[in-house]
């Protein structure tokens, strides 16, 4: 191995994490006072469920019906609607939506493929110039533009169409920001900084909810509804976060483990994203155990274990014993010791409906993960900087892709079948490129930090070393293989319609979160303390207000 002019890992690191910005805030939380009870709230909500579904059935004209699954998927409230939904989309797969209007086109064609319908890009080809490029009286339609870029990041490897779509919509709705109508504005400056398709559903909800209150046209029903239904979720939410945040204070992690980032809430919120309906109350609860745990064995491994440490630590995991947990140094052992005591609880916890077996093929994937864990600290202990794709074996599985996976379906009330865990095992092209982006990412978000200290090349230092460019050179490059890879999960989350939908949407929406979390190259996971504080007190702490409109 070529070794580089990089410290030894011998002696103890610090990455200096700023502690929680959160403290004990959340285990001694009183909700704000709303102008209205939950308790009304929720009633006045049952009324209005009502009223929209009987719009939903009612719903004769295809545009209308779309533009109504559009707003409800928007606002959060899908889930009480899925059965309407489909049946609407089945109804509208095979009609031709008005031929002329491109608008309609790209919304039918984006309600139908990320609900798994096959439709081709080839719809758009009748809004072409003969030169091939979009027809330029187009470009000052906004709608149009904005719904042909929502649909343009549902795209395929090889639909050189839709690449066309996104540039063309995406250069005029910039030119156009300036003096479109202000009801639009917001939704497009959203559009242009995460696409819509990749949004985290809360925050998704939470925004467009103040967007819809200014519509003129708005479905008031439906805005009533979609802020009840926002502020009883949020009460659930603030409930189970109040639960976990408890649990970690109790672990003494803060005390006897100072060197580990201090982040329940923000792990919290990440599995928040993966799934927000009061159903998966205990999956979330139990994910959002499973996922600081991970964040803890990754700061364990990245910098405070010695190597000589680190290799007794991943003997201990792999035998999964607690007999030899007196071989490790005192703090290894606090942590083991938690780590098994978490896992054995949630074993438990499953045994009742005959789903322990869950945890069984989770210990199996943190045991894979440790052993990838140790190999990049012995890379980092001799400053070994290896060509992309002999990192990539190893760093796609630190990316922890598999392992969220598998502690994704823990509490699910889905049944979960010993051939869906084997499935996730075999490593699937979905999967796989769920973690390149996820890695690729992470990278790009949190090189320059972690290159402060001794630490693993990254995959950017990775990429220049092996093709001789800059670190800037090397960012562009790993930002275009993020959108194919992108491309490639749209395409099999068509193939694998073996699969329920409901088991492939958490890990797609883990892999939006990534992209909220290490957007514009910065990692506000790791760094808290401003975007990503003022994101959860949005979501998890201020209600929105339900004051009717005069």
């Amino acid at each position: 191995m070529e070794a580089l002019p990089l410290s030894m890992k011998n002696a103890r690191q610090s990455a200096d994490f700023h502690p929680s910005v959160w403290g004990d805030y959340f285990v001694n939380y009183s909700p704000f006072q709303s102008n209205m009870s939950l308790e009304e709230q929720k009633q006045r909500n049952e009324g209005l469920q009502i009223e929209i579904r009987k719009i939903l059935t009612d719903a004769i004209d295809p545009l209308q019906s779309l533009e109504l699954i559009d707003s409800i998927q928007r606002l959060g409230v899908a889930y009480h609607f899925q059965k309407e939904i489909n049946d609407i989309l089945r109804r509208v797969h095979s009609i031709n939506i008005d031929e002329d209007d491109l608008y309609a086109t790209a919304l039918h064609f984006r309600l139908l493929r990320q609900e798994r319908y096959h439709i081709t890009s080839d719809v758009f080809n009748r809004f072409l110039e003969d030169n091939g490029d979009f027809q330029d009286c187009l470009s000052n339609n906004v709608k149009a533009l904005l719904s042909l870029y929502d649909a343009a990041y549902l795209g395929f490897p090889n639909e050189d169409i839709l690449e066309k779509a996104k540039t063309f919509s995406r250069v005029h709705l910039e030119l156009l920001i300036c003096k479109m109508d202000p009801s639009l504005v917001l939704m497009v400056r959203n559009a242009l900084e995460i696409p819509l398709v990749r949004r985290i559903d809360r925050l998704k909800a939470r925004n467009f909810i103040e967007i819809y209150d200014k519509y003129r046209l708005c479905n008031q029903k439906l805005l009533d509804f979609a802020k009840f239904d926002f502020n009883i979720l949020q009460s659930i939410h603030q409930e189970e976060v109040r639960i976990i945040s408890e649990w970690w204070k109790g672990l003494g992690f803060s005390k006897h483990l100072p060197f580990l980032r201090d982040r329940i809430v923000e792990s919290y919120f990440w599995m928040l994203s993966t799934y927000s309906e009061p159903y998966y109350s205990r999956a979330r609860v139990i994910n959002a155990k499973v996922m600081p745990l991970v964040v803890a064995t990754d700061d364990i491994y990245d910098v405070y274990g010695t190597l000589e440490e680190l290799e007794l630590f991943t003997d201990v995991i792999e035998r999964w014993d607690l007999d030899k947990v007196s071989m490790l140094p005192e703090y290894m052992q606090r942590f083991f010791l938690a780590l098994y005591n978490t896992f054995k609880e949630i074993e438990d916890e499953l045994a009742p409906q005959h789903n322990s077996f869950r945890v069984h093929y989770l210990i199996s994937e943190f045991k894979r993960m440790a052993h990838a864990y140790l190999q990049e600290s012995k890379w980092a202990s001799v400053g070994y900087v290896p060509k992309l794709e002999e990192h990539m074996r190893v760093s796609l599985i630190t990316a922890g892709y598999s392992l969220i996976t598998c502690a994704s379906y823990l509490g699910m009330k889905e049944v979960i079948s010993k051939d869906t865990y084997e499935w996730v095992a075999s490593r699937p092209k979905i999967l796989k490129s769920m973690n390149i982006v996820g890695r690729l990412m992470n990278d790009i978000g949190s090189y320059q930090n972690e290159q402060k200290r001794n630490h693993v090349a990254s995959s950017i230092q990775c990429y220049c070393k092996e093709h001789g460019c800059s670190e800037m050179e090397a960012c562009k490059k790993l930002k275009e293989m993020v959108e194919e890879h992108w491309k490639i999960i749209n395409r099999e989350l068509m193939a694998t319609d073996y699969i329920p939908l409901s088991l492939i949407k958490p890990v797609l929406n883990l892999t939006y979160f990534t992209d909220f979390v290490y957007k514009d190259t910065a990692d506000i996971y790791t760094d808290s303390s401003e975007f990503m504080k003022e994101t959860i007190a949005k979501v998890l702490i201020e209600p929105v207000c339900v004051l009717s409109k005069d």
